[in-house]
C-alpha cells in the first residue's frame, strides 16, 4: 500500500471524521449532498488565472422535453489558431459543473495555450445514462460551429478527469470517422464500472474516495441494468483510430488499477501511451490546489508538453 502525501494527511483526517460524524447522525447520501460536498471541496482549488477570452453559451438536446446543455469557452487568444480541448469534468456522473470546474479550466487554457470547451453534461440520478455520453457526443460533433468567430486550429484534444475521464475514453472507442481526434488525456481515470479491480478494496477508505461511494455513484448512472463490462470503457474494443493518449494517475486512489491495465491494453494495440504516476496524491487532487499546487502545476506542464511538444 502507498502512502499518502503528508501535505493531504490532515486534510483527509477532517474528512474522514466529518463521514463518522455524518454516519453517526444518521445522515444518507443523496444528489444533494454530495453535490453540496463538491462544491464544499473546489472551494480548496483557488481562483484560476484570467483568460482572455471567455463565453458562456447552451445548446438543445432532445428528450422527453427540449433540454438545454450549457458550456463555456476559454481562449487564451481568440484571433490565434489555438488547438481544441474539450474538457470533461469528474464527479461520479452525479456531480460538478462549469463553476466547479472553471479554475481549472481556466488553468488548462493558460498553460497549453489551447482554447477550452468545457460542459454542463447531464448528470445522474435524473438523466442517467446515456444521457451525459449523448450530449459529449453533440459537443464532439458541433464544437467548430459553437465556436464562432473564435479562432481554432484542427487539432482536438480529449480531456476528463474521473468520470469526465470515462467519457473521454468512451468517445474515443466510438468516435466517427469525421470526428478526428488527436489525442486524449485521462486524469485518475474512472473506467471499469465492475469495481473487480484489487485498488478499489486496497484503498477502499480514507483516500477522499470511497468505495461505497463509487458504488453509490454507479447505482445512480446505470439504472436500467446495463450490462457494466460493456459501457466500461476499459473493456470496449480498441478502434485503429485510436488517439495518442496520457493518463495521469494518482497512487494512493482506488481506481488506480484500472488505468494501469487500460494503459497496457492500449500499448497492446499499438497506441502510444504516457503514464504518469504522482506518489502520494488521492483521487480528485487536482481540485485541491491549495494544498497540492506543486503537483497541479505538473499535471498543466504534462498537459503542454503533450499537446505543443
Amino acid at each position: 500500500m502507498n502512502t499518502v502525501s503528508a501535505k493531504l494527511s490532515a486534510f483527509l483526517e477532517q474528512v474522514t471524521v466529518a463521514r463518522k460524524q455524518a454516519l453517526q447522525k444518521g445522515i444518507k447520501p443523496s444528489p444533494a449532498l454530495a453535490r453540496s460536498n463538491m462544491e464544499n471541496l473546489s472551494a480548496m482549488n483557488g481562483k484560476g488565472p484570467d483568460i482572455r477570452y471567455i463565453s458562456d453559451g447552451s445548446f438543445f438536446v432532445e428528450t422527453d422535453s427540449r433540454t438545454e446543455i450549457p458550456f463555456r469557452i476559454y481562449s487564451p487568444d481568440p484571433t490565434a489558431k489555438l488547438p481544441v480541448i474539450l474538457h470533461f469534468h469528474g464527479g461520479g456522473h452525479m456531480c460538478g459543473d462549469l463553476d466547479i470546474y472553471d479554475a481549472i479550466s481556466r488553468r488548462m487554457a493558460k498553460h497549453t495555450n489551447s482554447i477550452v470547451i468545457t460542459l454542463d453534461y447531464r448528470l445522474a440520478p435524473e438523466y442517467p445514462y446515456p444521457a451525459a455520453i449523448e450530449d459529449c457526443k453533440f459537443l464532439l460533433s458541433h464544437y467548430k460551429s459553437l465556436l464562432g468567430s473564435v479562432g481554432f486550429e484542427d487539432k482536438l484534444i480529449l480531456a476528463g478527469d474521473s468520470a469526465g475521464a470515462a467519457l473521454t475514453a468512451t468517445l474515443s472507442a466510438s468516435a466517427q470517422s469525421n470526428c478526428h481526434i488527436s489525442k486524449q488525456i485521462l486524469l485518475y481515470p474512472s473506467l471499469d464500472y465492475t469495481m473487480e479491480h484489487p485498488s478499489i478494496d486496497i484503498y477502499r477508505s480514507g483516500y477522499l474516495l470511497e468505495k461505497q461511494s463509487i458504488a453509490w455513484y454507479f447505482d445512480n448512472y446505470l439504472q436500467h441494468g446495463e450490462d457494466r463490462n460493456k459501457v466500461s470503457p476499459l473493456f470496449m474494443p480498441v478502434p485503429e483510430s485510436m488517439s495518442e493518449t496520457l493518463i495521469m494517475v494518482a497512487n494512493c486512489d482506488p481506481l488506480q488499477d484500472e488505468a494501469y491495465a487500460y494503459a497496457e491494453k492500449l500499448r497492446n494495440a499499438g497506441v502510444p501511451v504516457q503514464l504518469n504516476v504522482f506518489a502520494g496524491m488521492v483521487h480528485g487532487f487536482l481540485l485541491l490546489n491549495t494544498l497540492a499546487e506543486e503537483e497541479g502545476n505538473q499535471v498543466y506542464k504534462l498537459m503542454n508538453e503533450f499537446i505543443n511538444g
